[in-house]
């Protein structure tokens, strides 16, 4: 057991409030992950550009030739752009004009505290400014943009791949509670501050509630591995159950972050793309 998780399960039976303000900021501060090699290889190769957003300074990526169709990677909670890195050359020869960024406090953006609702109004943001034809999601990053494409009906999106997905945001407030190590009391406090700060209940951030208003997105398929340790397989069956367009296909034996630079996911990409 870490400190981090032995510290917030002594203070959470004394302090539930202080330790409830502490998980929040938890939640609000993404971890940055170390790229891979070939990840950082694949980034050096793209255009870069800075845009402003809130108080934010946000790294975007660009490839390919911007006559060509726009196709928008969106990445997940603690991940970043590179994570794509496996894909973008199929892409390429595909014909794509490729898009990717790195969220707010991920990545090579600059640091502060953000939270997913802030990381899902830049997506929002950035699918007007892009107007892609087709979008990869990834993990939390599929979640995202289904609150970006429900609140943008206008803009047609011809095909859309959902590689792993939750179902709905209370698993990412049961991963911190596993992660911290707290109680149900302490976390009951967190779901208020959610609330509070976005104005929304959060038994409406889910896929039953956004699932219906995706009807603008001509093709849907989501890509889950049975042996996902961080979002089990049964969320992308919950959300391919109510999408009633979508297709879900299932893989064995990778991981949530494996499945990205897996032989079976370049061929789906290769394929369906």
């Amino acid at each position: 057991m870490s400190f981090q998780k032995i510290l917030f399960k002594t203070l959470d039976t004394l302090l539930p409030s202080f330790v409830a303000r502490k998980v929040y900021k938890v939640m609000s501060n993404p971890r940055v992950h170390k790229l891979r090699d070939f990840e950082e290889k694949i980034l050096d190769k793209s255009k870069k550009e800075i845009i402003d957003f809130k108080n934010f300074k946000i790294q975007t990526y660009t490839w390919g030739k911007e006559s060509d169709k726009v196709i928008f990677l969106i990445h997940g909670w603690e991940g970043q752009a590179g994570n794509f890195g496996a894909l973008i050359d199929i892409l390429l020869e595909k014909g794509y004009y490729i898009k990717a960024f790195d969220g707010p406090s991920h990545g090579k953006s600059s640091k502060g505290s953000t939270s997913m609702f802030t990381f899902a109004e830049l997506v929002e943001v950035l699918l007007k400014k892009y107007k892609p034809t087709t979008i990869i999601s990834h993990s939390f990053g599929s979640v995202t943009s289904m609150f970006a494409l429900s609140k943008n009906p206008n803009i047609p999106i011809g095909k859309w791949l959902l590689v792993t997905t939750p179902h709905n945001f209370k698993s990412r407030v049961e991963d911190i509670k596993n992660l911290v190590g707290v109680t149900n009391r302490t976390m009951d406090r967190v779901v208020e501050m959610i609330e509070t700060d976005t104005g929304v209940s959060i038994d409406l951030l889910n896929v039953e509630h956004y699932g219906g208003k995706v009807k603008h997105v001509k093709e849907i398929l989501i890509v889950h591995s049975k042996s996902d340790k961080i979002i089990p397989i049964e969320s992308s069956r919950i959300t391919n159950k109510n999408i009633p367009h979508s297709k879900l296909v299932e893989l064995d034996n990778l991981g949530h972050y494996s499945i990205l630079w897996s032989d079976e996911l370049k061929e789906i990409v290769a394929k369906e793309l």
